[in-house]
């Protein structure tokens, strides 16, 4: 009996393979997927420029140019080495180009302004570092973290992907990656690389093979990141920073209207009390503030001017301080 068993056992895992082969061998001779439409980025993961110093920066929608320096890892100011010294006690910030600073000068970004108030608050040993990059959402940020900026060695990370994660697009990040053939994801992601993976996914909404018209609304284009997958990456980034030791905040990066974004605030909410993690999301506070004064530019309603850096700066150093994460003084 045992070997009878054995023997259908065998037969069926034979007739799935030989199945799934001529499966696999019929779409790839199809030609299938077949890319429609273009991609949100040319390519899934990218990073800024390495070592500038002052290096004049476009600012597409007002028409100027803003200075930027950076690290020899393409991390933008406050510039701190990698190797960390004894005694220091380091921020992190994650982000996109909102994080990054995009728009106001090297000093005035928030990350910048809060090093500034911890020094001038008496914390000397502390070092914020700018982890933002521009375009930047959580499916990029996990690529950044596990290759970057895990070895600088924090002890508080603010998580602060929210608003590109949420924002429409022709194609969601990781279909973007799949179908672009990325060495880096089908590396971790062995699977996607057959095609007969790659159908079993698109049927069950976990892969995205046709573009989407482009909006900001329920009907069109699809998110960058989707809620299922922002949670995932959520989840990943939180394991992996507290896997160094440092503490992790969810951090609900405010813009001047919460618009398009409540869906990806609620999950990060969510995934702070599933997780056990602090949580804080300033949108109801810069909504108040900005009704009264002007923290955006003009014809860039998505970015902080430097009085919104500073803002933003001063709500993050008071929470850091009522949960005792500033570091030592002195």
């Amino acid at each position: 009996m045992p070997s009878s068993i054995g023997q259908k056992l065998a037969f069926s895992a034979l007739t799935t393979l030989v199945v799934f082969g001529a499966v696999e061998l019929g779409l790839r001779g199809a030609g299938w997927p077949q890319v429609s439409g273009g991609f949100t980025h040319n390519e899934p993961y990218w990073v800024v420029d390495a070592d500038q110093v002052q290096a004049p920066t476009p600012h597409n929608e007002m028409g100027t140019t803003f200075p930027v320096s950076t690290d020899d890892n393409g991390l933008r100011y406050p510039i701190h080495e990698q190797d960390k010294r004894p005694g220091t006690h380091r921020v992190m910030t994650l982000g996109c180009s909102t994080t990054f600073g995009g728009g106001v000068a090297d000093r005035e970004s928030y990350p910048a302004v809060l090093e500034q108030r911890l020094r001038d608050g008496g914390h000397r040993s502390t070092e914020v570092i700018n982890g933002g990059q521009p375009g930047y959402t959580s499916f990029q940020g996990l690529w950044l973290w596990d290759g970057v900026l895990r070895h600088y060695e924090p002890d508080v990370v603010l998580v602060g992907y929210v608003v590109q994660d949420a924002r429409k697009a022709a194609y969601s990040d990781k279909s973007q990656a799949i179908l672009q053939q990325d060495a880096r994801f089908l590396k971790d992601q062995l699977l996607y690389r057959w095609r007969a993976y790659q159908l079993v996914r698109s049927l069950i909404g976990g892969f995205q093979v046709e573009a989407k018209e482009v909006g900001q609304n329920d009907e069109g284009g699809v998110y960058r990141v989707i809620p299922e997958d922002f949670a995932a990456n959520l989840r990943a980034l939180v394991a992996g920073i507290r896997a160094v030791g440092a503490t992790p905040v969810l951090f609900g990066y405010p813009l001047e209207r919460e618009g398009y974004t409540t869906t990806h605030r609620r999950i990060l909410r969510a995934a702070a009390e599933e997780l056990g993690v602090l949580h804080f999301d300033p949108q109801p506070q810069m909504e108040q503030a900005s009704s009264s004064a002007e923290l955006y530019f003009p014809r860039d309603r998505g970015h902080a001017n430097a009085a919104g850096n500073a803002q933003i700066a001063d709500w993050v150093h008071d929470f850091l301080q009522q949960h005792d994460l500033l570091g030592p003084q002195g």
